[in-house]
């Protein structure tokens, strides 16, 4: 059987993405699956054995400049996708752009969730066969659920994202590695507590990496680095590394702290201890999962509101929304120190954390 997967983006559905992958791999290994991914996140879709083929696309660039040329590329790509036929299409993103898309292939039939399984409505009315999967649920058992559904197994009890032994085991002096960039203006930590959070880590006797993806975040990072005055114990990429390459660092870390991004939701994939500082974000519908992952949530009654911007702050505030100002950073390394790093207690550790941590 030939199966094509539509799930392409974000970073972090991607990652939601590979249990359910290695559920088909187990469950059901004469099926043959391709995927369609956009072209940014392909090198990490192909990471998982499962995925016999990625399909690029470009749907935002598409989408972004709507012209002949967009029109003239996307009439190209849907041609080449055509040339092998499916026996059906699995929707696993369930939005409209992403029907649309699904309904593009030569393919017998196509499921996704139905409609009170997911609030696009348009989605569900344009997929054959629409499975019922709780929306309350975390995205990843709505991911495995969907396919356990669709290709009639019994999902196992155990997860697994099947990514590990795709990166090397760490070697080298342990290095803590901190992510504090964000696309959400609402998910920013202060940056303040960052530089307390790397002192913490440097006095304990690790290195600290501060991970960055545009200029805006290594500039912020740069001022972190600045302000902590650990700059010999701090390294600071110098080019902005690839989605593998940083797979690679997670990997290899000894733990990760950082918001709730696609590569701290990579670093809890890849079995990295992590500590996740969610916001804005719901823990139950969209948190860290991984042997070793743990949250870290202001008890706010606003929280999640799952609000790129604070409607608490002025449109063009840089202060932190109040849900992660409150997360301190002795808060944090003590989750470190209890949860993850297996160091010896201190005179100096602080007492137990003031923000809930959730542990999955």
């Amino acid at each position: 059987m030939r199966v094509l997967l539509i799930r392409m983006s974000s970073l972090s559905d991607i990652f939601h993405t590979f249990p359910a992958l290695s559920d088909l791999r187990r469950a059901r290994p004469d099926i043959r699956l391709d995927w369609v991914v956009e072209s940014e996140l392909a090198e990490a879709a192909a990471w998982h054995p499962a995925a016999e083929r990625i399909i690029p696309i470009t749907l935002r660039d598409w989408l972004a400049h709507r012209d002949y040329r967009a029109w003239r590329a996307f009439r190209d790509w849907r041609g080449n996708l055509r040339q092998q036929p499916y026996d059906l299409v699995i929707d696993a993103q369930g939005l409209l752009k992403s029907a649309l898309i699904a309904r593009q292939a030569d393919a017998t039939e196509r499921h996704g969730y139905d409609h009170h399984s997911t609030s696009h409505a348009l989605a569900a009315w344009l997929t054959d066969i629409g499975h019922s999967v709780g929306e309350a649920q975390h995205a990843i058992t709505r991911t495995r659920q969907l396919f356990a559904q669709t290709l009639d197994y019994t999902l196992p009890s155990g997860m697994d994202f099947g990514i590990r032994d795709h990166f090397a085991p760490a070697t080298g002096k342990p290095q803590i590695i901190l992510i504090p960039g964000s696309t959400w203006h609402s998910r920013l930590w202060v940056e303040q507590h960052w530089v307390v959070l790397t002192r913490l880590a440097v006095a304990a006797g690790y290195t600290v990496e501060l991970l960055w993806g545009n200029p805006e975040e290594e500039a912020r990072a740069r001022r972190i680095s600045q302000a902590s005055g650990q700059q010999a114990a701090i390294h600071l990429a110098t080019r902005r590394h690839s989605i593998t390459e940083v797979a690679a660092k997670l990997a290899a870390a000894r733990a990760v702290v950082g918001t709730a991004t696609g590569f701290t939701h990579l670093a809890a994939a890849l079995n990295t201890p992590v500590v996740g500082l969610f916001g804005p974000n719901s823990v139950q519908h969209t948190g860290l999962h991984g042997q070793h992952a743990r949250h870290m949530q202001a008890p706010l009654p606003c929280v999640p509101c799952n609000k790129s911007h604070c409607r608490l702050l002025a449109r063009q505030s840089n202060a932190a929304a109040p849900c992660m100002a409150q997360l301190q950073p002795e808060d944090i390394w003590q989750q470190v120190l209890l949860h993850i790093a297996p160091l010896r207690r201190r005179a100096t550790d602080h007492p137990p954390p003031r923000a809930h941590a959730f542990a999955h």
